[in-house]
């Protein structure tokens, strides 16, 4: 990760510079495989008033900043299912996407014991998302009222390896 980087929770004063971003990133690599009808779906979705009201409904939304600005964003829901993971292109390619995608596994393992992650990828995203650990998890469909194209991934995080062994079975103490 970038020297100067710094990833916290997302307030609903950053929603206007959320919005922004992911319209951007949006537009630029995901709206080339949808059609019309998608593109209007996903991007009447990404408005900062959208994103303000997820946020206040206590979707969890972490941002990286980068000189006071914001680079990147990661977005669940329930705990479980990623539907925001972009980084702006000047950014790319630099561990933020899977810093991102770290902090927020993380932070929903603490809350809810979650380990296993889903999320619908568009076709730009589908490589990044295989280079994080997520796997193909069904075909490509175009789902929703938007008729929004992409393809379903799953990760299963293992568990830490001292949560992995059971309490009270190590070695017995004798007097």
């Amino acid at each position: 990760m970038p020297p100067g980087l710094r990833i916290r929770l997302a307030t609903e004063d950053d929603a206007r510079a959320i919005g922004v971003l992911v319209r951007r990133a949006t537009r630029q690599d995901v709206l080339p495989d949808q059609s019309a009808r998608a593109a209007a779906h996903l991007l009447g979705g990404m408005t900062a008033r959208a994103e303000r009201q997820r946020i206040g409904e206590g979707k969890r939304y972490f941002v990286a900043e980068a000189g006071g600005r914001i680079v990147g964003v990661v977005a669940t829901r329930d705990d479980r299912h990623v539907f925001r993971l972009f980084v702006t292109r000047r950014w790319r390619r630099r561990g933020i996407a899977g810093a991102l995608f770290r902090r927020i596994a993380a932070d929903c393992r603490r809350r809810s014991g979650t380990r296993t992650f889903t999320l619908n990828a568009s076709k730009f995203a589908v490589e990044a998302y295989l280079k994080l650990g997520f796997r193909i998890a069904g075909r490509t469909v175009a789902k929703g009222p938007g008729r929004v194209v992409t393809t379903p991934m799953r990760i299963r995080i293992p568990a830490p390896a001292a949560a992995a062994r059971p309490k009270g079975r190590g070695r017995r103490r004798t007097a």
